[in-house]
């Protein structure tokens, strides 16, 4: 049977019917059935639906059947293009009909062959390329840090990026032969922020406006001012704090700290430091301590090697050749080109390395699919209930204690009775703010689990897999226990991680 019907569903009138509005049915004429033609609004689609006529005999059959001559008929009278009628779905429809005399309603039937098509989309074209390619152009892991660079100088009336207009639509015909008019592709914004402008003579160029250099956030261009070390940052400079970009031609060495608001490019190495970085960040060497060093940032990290840190990215991680013992932490992807030992590595959508583990079986962690920022919300939630909860209990065995007090004196001293009261209000207090953290941590959690599902969560790893390492997406773990030669792709399909 066709999709829709019903013997004992009452007959929906055209105004009942989903959809378009009711003037594009054409009165049924006296016959064996009531046909209705729908056309939607942009007259590319027809759907027929087919009913008893308004005065039905005790006996449908005495009606005789209902012909495709009858529904071509209807065509016609609708105004509509005869040739564009697909037959085989008429007929069946017509034969449901004659077989069951049951309504049948909403059967696609026609659609345009020659339909409008939507204009090429507007693109842009990047003159000065704020972004990084860090990734290594061979196995050995090389890349030209010395021509790399993230933080770009520009000058006044240099022109940054070129906008490709959206094409116009291609007109096709519609079910009624006519022609109508494709849409435009989508169109775009130039990426303008400070320090940038509009060209006069193109109004698709934009232009640095400043000296300064180039930088994105936000997804917008802007040029500023940025600070520039010469040296290292130690006890030469102090700690650094900036509200723009900053650039270091040298190390940051131990225990100092740089905050910046832009991006940040350091030529050397960094030491048991802490970075704070509005922008993208740019190490060309490497990120080296025991632990105590922190690199957080609200774009994405490149750096050479790190070892033994803390790296926190609301957008992307690209380490260029090992990361041993580290703590990884992105919203988007972590890759790292050469060897992934030991640590944590969180990802909010793909984890890929080129070895993960090592032949010693060094637990390594590998967890994708999980925005890390949701599951610290979480874990201080949890923390924060666990907290007032257990308050909740001590302040209750103190009242029982009050209460079983006066139960037994049948009286309470003045202090005893203010510190009774004290004791219920903060009862009530705590009551009432249980249930709301409770909320904050069920939306959490159904983030969290909504994002496994998300297209593009999995672990690839390109060489090899050594015991230790241990696999998590989602609520599934897997625990690899014999080494495994890549490339191995671990993904979560139908709630629990296939090997591929």
């Amino acid at each position: 049977m066709l999709a829709g019907n019903s013997q004992n569903s009452p007959v929906p009138t055209p105004q009942e019917l989903p959809g378009d509005s009711a003037r594009n049915f054409p009165e049924a004429a006296p016959g064996p059935a009531k046909i209705l033609i729908r056309v939607t609004d942009d007259k590319l689609q027809a759907f027929l639906s087919i009913f008893p006529p308004a005065r039905t005999p005790s006996d449908l059959q005495l009606l005789g059947p209902l012909e495709l001559d009858d529904l071509e008929q209807r065509w016609r009278e609708a105004g509509l293009d005869l040739t564009q009628l697909d037959r085989e779905a008429a007929s069946a429809a017509v034969e449901e009909w004659n077989r069951t005399h049951a309504s049948v309603a909403e059967v696609l039937v026609a659609e345009a062959v020659d339909r409008p098509q939507p204009g090429d989309d507007a693109r842009l074209e990047l003159i000065v390329d704020p972004n990084l390619a860090v990734k290594p152009t061979d196995e050995s892991g090389t890349v030209d840090f010395k021509n790399l660079n993230l933080i770009k100088p520009v000058k006044p009336g240099q022109v940054l990026a070129r906008k490709f207009p959206a094409g116009p639509g291609i007109p096709g015909i519609d079910l009624y032969g006519n022609r109508c008019e494709g849409s435009p592709g989508a169109d775009i914004v130039l990426p303008m922020g400070p320090g940038t402008e509009i060209a006069n003579a193109n109004p698709n160029e934009l232009l640095a406006l400043v000296s300064g250099f180039l930088q994105q956030k936000d997804g917008l261009f802007s040029v500023n001012e940025c600070f520039v070390v010469d040296g290292s940052v130690d006890y030469s400079t102090g700690n650094i704090t900036y509200e723009q970009s900053a650039l270091i031609r040298g190390d940051i060495a131990d225990n100092f700290t740089v905050n910046v608001g832009g991006a940040l490019e350091v030529g050397g190495s960094v030491g048991e430091a802490k970075l704070i970085v509005g922008g993208d960040v740019l190490v060309k060497k490497g990120f080296v301590g025991s632990g105590h060093g922190l690199i957080t940032a609200k774009g994405a990290i490149n750096l050479g090697f790190a070892s033994n840190q803390t790296l926190r990215s609301h957008q992307d991680i690209q380490i260029v050749k090992e990361s041993f013992n580290c703590s990884l932490y992105a919203r988007k992807n972590i890759c790292v080109y050469g060897p992934l030992v030991g640590g944590i590595t969180m990802a909010g959508a793909e984890i890929l390395c080129r070895v993960a583990g090592n032949d010693m079986g060094t637990k390594t962690e590998l967890e994708a699919g999980v925005d890390y920022v949701l599951n610290e919300n979480k874990i201080l939630l949890e923390e924060k209930i666990k907290e007032l909860t257990g308050y909740l209990a001590k302040v209750n065995q103190r009242m029982v204690k009050f209460r079983e007090a006066y139960r037994i004196r049948k009286r309470f001293s003045s202090a005893e009775a203010k510190l009774m009261l004290e004791l219920r209000d903060m009862q009530e207090k705590v009551q009432a703010r249980l249930p709301d953290l409770e909320k904050r941590k069920s939306e959490i959690l159904d983030r969290i689990r909504k994002g496994y599902l998300t297209n593009g969560i999995r672990i690839r790893v390109e060489k090899r897999v050594n015991p230790g390492v241990v696999i998590k997406i989602g609520s599934e773990v897997l625990r690899i226990q014999e080494e495994m030669s890549g490339p191995k792709l671990f993904a979560y399909q139908m709630g629990r991680i296939k090997v591929l």
